[in-house]
């Protein structure tokens, strides 16, 4: 059951990353125009095209972590680790990455909720400042779900190896 939601939750953040990176893309693309062409830059595009990246860059993040050793990591100790030592790590790691992203998601969800009480806005867009804060949040859950699936299936394999 939980391999079936997370198969729609990567779907769902396939197509939100490709539909952002599209605006984005789009954004950056018509500034570049309105710069060189027409000497008139679209303010507003800079501050959307940021708030996107962090969007963009932390969905990224999520959708690689789901792939087992996606994110870039440091292997000089564990390519030599065999066993139950690199079992141990290996649990240990994906731990270790929980813990990180569930303190990621709720300093971001109090940066939001701290946001959206003070009422604060962008300056040029005047938007609610706390829609961009809860780019953290949200991406922060879908971190946590996908080292949540690369551990389940870390052990699921395990002990269909006998390993347990």
């Amino acid at each position: 059951m939980f391999k079936k939601v997370m198969s729609v939750i990567t779907r769902i953040e396939k197509y939100l990353l490709a539909v952002t990176m599209s605006v984005t893309l789009a954004f950056t693309f018509a500034n570049v125009i309105g710069r060189f062409v027409f000497n008139h830059s679209l303010a507003f595009a800079d501050e959307l095209v940021v708030a996107l990246f962090v969007l963009v860059s932390l969905m990224g993040a999520a959708l690689c972590a789901r792939e087992n050793d996606g994110l870039i990591g440091l292997s000089l100790l564990s390519s030599r680790l065999t066993g139950s030592k690199k079992t141990v790590q290996k649990l240990f790691s994906g731990i270790v990455c929980i813990i990180y992203c569930i303190i990621l998601t709720w300093q971001g969800f109090i940066r939001m909720t701290s946001s959206m009480q003070q009422g604060e806005h962008t300056f040029v867009m005047h938007l609610p400042r706390w829609i961009f804060w809860s780019f953290i949040p949200v991406c922060g859950v879908f971190l946590i779900l996908h080292f949540i699936e690369n551990l389940l299936d870390f052990l699921a394999a395990k002990k269909k190896s006998g390993g347990f």
